[in-house]
């Protein structure tokens, strides 16, 4: 079965709404009858129906869709249990995707008001209008019933590497999960399985860069208590991204407010106090920054960076002194500088002893070591 494809890349004419919704009925038709051709040309045809303003905001278009995508899906996969390598495993996890798309944007269109014969609405006896739902039933049952396809589909993608549909199918998975519905017909799976389904999200939504995503769903699959394949620094990794683009564009209070958020939730996480300090430092410079620094290693003595940035804070301002004071003889700079650096030695020892493949710790030493050698200072 060739691929098909559910979003033509070429221009479409655009058709008045009520010409869209005529096609949108057509449609309907055609799909309900459940042959595997006319569910793909449906496909194709509703296309410009879902982007058309009125026909957008119908329920019908998106079910329409819903129920065309779900009929293809479901006529591959019987296909698939006969013979395997007749059907096109990617078009049939498209079809999938769609349809989980296409019915969530259905369900809450599938509210409608009822109304008398004079077009007023009927009213419950508490004064609130009376609501009605059409699809609601079906569109339910079908998400339902294929929450464990559309997982398979997630790990399919996520071993293709394919990480946009991976994080799409696991998001798709993962709202579902949780929804009412799915609580109540007792599909909501524990928080041990959907916290391993964020963070596989959050991992593929990571590996395309999109940072704000991924740290909202590793976040997510920490508070529901998952620990394993590096979170945390996964987790840490994509906020420091997030924050360096805020530092690029200078908008350091932004930057700020962002971090000090995080460390509500985290408090004992080092990287945090760490990218704190270096937010900091670039705007209010290293005195400002010293404290978050040493904080950063009080919390973790083993984080190597926070280590690192007290000793290279403390030679910054050692060397501070020399260049304010360039007239100064050595007898006059010993006693201001010897403190300093004698209390830099044992932070750059350590991220030395933590880290060996980060070079600059051993060059910062080396140069205290040199000054100590001119200064005819004794260790």
């Amino acid at each position: 079965m060739k691929k098909m494809i559910l979003f033509a890349a070429a221009a479409i004419m655009a058709f008045g709404a009520s010409a869209q919704m005529s096609l949108v009925k057509d449609l309907a038709k055609k799909v309900a009858s459940g042959n595997p051709q006319a569910l793909a040309e449906a496909l194709q045809a509703i296309e410009p129906a879902l982007t058309n303003p009125e026909s957008a905001n119908d329920v019908l278009t998106w079910y329409t869709a819903g129920k065309a995508a779900f009929g293809l899906y479901d006529e591959m996969f019987k296909m698939k249990l006969i013979q395997p390598d007749a059907v096109d495993k990617e078009a049939m996890n498209e079809a999938l995707n769609a349809a989980y798309m296409f019915y969530q944007t259905a369900l809450p269109l599938d509210s409608v008001v009822e109304v008398d014969k004079n077009g007023a609405p009927k009213l419950n006896k508490d004064g609130s209008k009376k609501i009605k739902t059409k699809y609601s039933k079906e569109i339910i049952g079908a998400l339902v019933s294929h929450m464990g396809d559309v997982a398979n589909a997630g790990n399919e993608y996520l071993q293709a590497s394919d990480w946009k549909n991976a994080a799409d199918a696991f998001g798709n998975y993962a709202e579902i999960a949780r929804s009412p519905f799915a609580i109540a017909n007792e599909v909501s799976p524990a928080d041990s399985v959907l916290s391993q389904v964020r963070f596989f999200q959050a991992y593929s939504q990571y590996q395309i860069q999109d940072f704000a995503s991924a740290y909202e769903n590793f976040t997510k699959a920490r508070k529901m208590g998952y620990t394993e394949n590096q979170i945390v620094e996964f987790q840490t990794s994509s906020l420091a991204n997030m924050v360096q683009t805020m530092l690029d564009q200078n908008q350091f209070d932004k930057a700020k407010n962002f971090i000090e958020n995080a460390l509500k939730s985290d408090p004992a996480n080092a990287t945090l106090h760490d990218i704190m300090g270096f937010t900091v430092e670039l705007k209010d410079g290293i005195d400002a920054a010293l404290p978050f620094y040493r904080h950063a290693t009080e919390v973790d003595p083993t984080y190597a960076n926070a280590q690192f940035d007290v000793g290279r804070c403390l030679y910054l301002q050692a060397q501070k002194i020399i260049d304010d004071n360039p007239s100064a003889t050595t007898k006059d700079l010993v006693p201001k500088l010897k403190p300093i650096y004698d209390e830099a030695i044992p932070f750059l020892k350590k991220a030395i002893e933590l880290d060996p493949s980060n070079t600059k710790p051993q060059s910062v030493l080396d140069d205290i070591l040199y000054k100590f050698e001119m200064m005819g200072v004794k260790i």
